[in-house]
């Protein structure tokens, strides 16, 4: 709901701020006394473009706020509180500031946004009927919308939706694995082949250690022959053998300790000594003769550890750099085949939904060519009491391929003459009729809708008698179920009022001055006098207007 308006030097207004109550507001005066300047500027609080023509003269900027109660639009404000906006309870205020410098600035509870949050916000909160091209009805795209509420399909109309947006994303996700796995054909031979590489040379840890110390052995055998097999002849062979030599040390310093027992100690050191010489002297004798000269096997070594080079040239610097390359090539050839695996699902899966999501776009289809025979029926009921006898009003639809909004478009089409073929609302050229074929589906709605602020703008444009009588009901009907703010010259609308103001304008001192008054007891009844007699008012016609507001 709309509770207030302020304006500061916007068109010919310096300040003005309007408070509005719930039902049915009425705004009636003269004409050009300003009041089709409010709806220009609720306008611009809707997103509107903002000229600087809209300052008042001499000023530099104008402002144009507006509060608005959104205790019933939850949506409304949770969409705020995610868009990073504080929440001011269950209000919410709309700031436009036009600069004559050509800057329009936006502001939300008190924070600057762009027009695109703005228009975001206010989507849905408020419906102009007018010759203004802000409506949200006559957006093609919203007709479906319509006629989804209307027969009471949103349930199904979601589940189509949801289905879409699953089929959409299986889609995709299909497509990605089977591109990805087209390019990834030849990394899986080629790491295939990589693998068969390494698992065909059948490596082990340390292998490459071990066989680089064989090669040197059987490389130099030779001399290793010669060096242990002559150690071993001077330390154990021979007349002169080391081990003979010791032996005698031992003996004489044991002989000779019996005069100073202290040698005995250096006796058992060189026994002692003597015997790990020995032990030496066996080991090298038996190294000698395990030395391998067999040329052939230095050959195998030295192709083993070429192989073993190539592939460290391609896979690590170890054979453990190696075998940890295989494994993470074994993990990455697992990861393809799962592809694999995971688009053969996921196929499945999108068979599935499909089939869901036609079937349930067929109920859709159908049962909103129902929807539209009603709603057809009920908005020709009501054509000739607001005054458009002869008046069609249709729903077209046009096949086409399935989207989150179903198998079809559909156009909501209207002539206000017999003889003339029904055409799309954007091409109405009366505005008085496009704003009373507007109210009238909008009491047709109001059974599923509700919560909006409606402004009609001279909707009786071009009626009178018993037709404006019926108007005015259809407002007022409206108004119970939502906020209605209604322009008007007619007093048979004007009466239905909750809420009346009169707007007014003056000339003091060269400067001009909009003024806009809540009415209430006779001023009501000398302005509805004032709509009916025109420039004389009589007595009778002031009766009239009194039981005008009793009836």
């Amino acid at each position: 709901m709309l509770l207030e308006l302020t304006l500061r030097n916007f068109a010919i207004i310096d300040e003005l701020t309007i408070s509005f109550g719930e039902g049915l507001n009425i705004l009636t005066g003269e004409t050009g006394a300003g009041k089709s300047i409010i709806v220009d500027a609720i306008n611009l609080i809707l997103g509107e473009k903002a000229s600087p023509d809209l300052i008042k003269s001499e000023r530099e900027e104008a402002q144009i706020e507006a509060l608005f109660d959104i205790s019933k639009k939850s949506g409304l404000k949770d969409k705020l509180i995610s868009l990073g906006f504080e929440s001011k309870g269950d209000e919410v205020v709309i700031k436009r500031v036009i600069s004559r410098a050509g800057r329009s600035r936006v502001f939300i509870n008190g924070n600057i946004a762009t027009f695109n949050l703005l228009q975001q916000i206010v989507e849905g909160l408020v419906d102009i009927f007018s010759q203004h091209e802000h409506q949200a009805l006559l957006k093609e795209e919203k007709h479906l919308e319509v006629l989804d509420e209307f027969g009471g399909l949103k349930s199904l109309t979601e589940r189509v939706s949801e289905l879409f947006n699953q089929t959409t994303r299986l889609k995709k996700e299909i497509e990605e694995l089977e591109r990805s796995l087209r390019n990834l054909a030849e990394r899986e031979d080629f790491l295939r082949f990589q693998c068969s590489e390494i698992d065909g040379i059948k490596l082990e840890p340390g292998e490459d250690e071990r066989l680089e110390e064989e090669r040197k052995k059987i490389a130099n055998a030779e001399r290793l022959f010669s060096v242990t097999q002559e150690a071993y002849g001077i330390i154990y062979e021979g007349e002169k053998a080391l081990i003979d030599i010791l032996k005698r040390i031992r003996s004489q310093i044991e002989e000779v300790s019996k005069i100073d027992t202290s040698l005995l100690e250096i006796a058992k050191s060189i026994e002692k000594g003597t015997i790990e010489i020995q032990d030496a002297a066996f080991t090298l004798r038996d190294y000698a003769s395990s030395i391998s000269f067999d040329s052939n096997r230095l050959g195998s070594i030295e192709n083993r550890l070429e192989d073993i080079k190539r592939l460290k040239r391609k896979h690590g610097a170890g054979i453990h750099e190696i075998l940890e390359k295989r494994k993470s090539l074994e993990e990455e050839l697992g990861k393809i085949s799962s592809r694999e695996g995971r688009i053969e699902a996921l196929i499945k899966d999108f068979e599935r939904v499909e089939s869901e999501l036609n079937h349930n776009a067929r109920e859709l289809s159908e049962k909103r060519r129902n929807a539209a025979d009603r709603l057809v029926l009920a908005v020709c009921k009501e054509l000739g009491q607001v005054g458009i006898k002869g008046g069609q009003f249709a729903v077209e639809f046009e096949e086409k391929s399935i989207t989150e909004c179903g198998v079809e478009r559909g156009l909501f089409l209207f002539s206000a003459n017999p003889d003339e073929k029904p055409k799309p609302f954007t091409r109405i050229a009366s505005g008085g009729e496009l704003s009373r074929i507007m109210l009238i589906l909008k009491e047709v709605l109001a059974r599923v809708e509700g919560g909006s602020v409606l402004i009609f703008d001279e909707a009786d444009s071009g009626i009178g008698g018993a037709v404006a009588e019926t108007v005015g009901r259809k407002i007022k009907n409206l108004s119970k179920r939502y906020q209605v703010i209604c322009i008007t010259h007619l007093p048979q609308v004007a009466k239905f009022a909750d809420r009346h103001f009169r707007v007014t304008k003056t000339f003091k001192g060269n400067k001009t001055r909009v003024q806009v008054k809540v009415l209430n007891g006779d001023e009501r009844v000398e302005e509805l006098g004032r709509m009916l007699g025109g420039l004389k008012i009589t007595e009778k016609t002031m009766e009239a207007a009194r039981e005008m507001l009793k009836q």
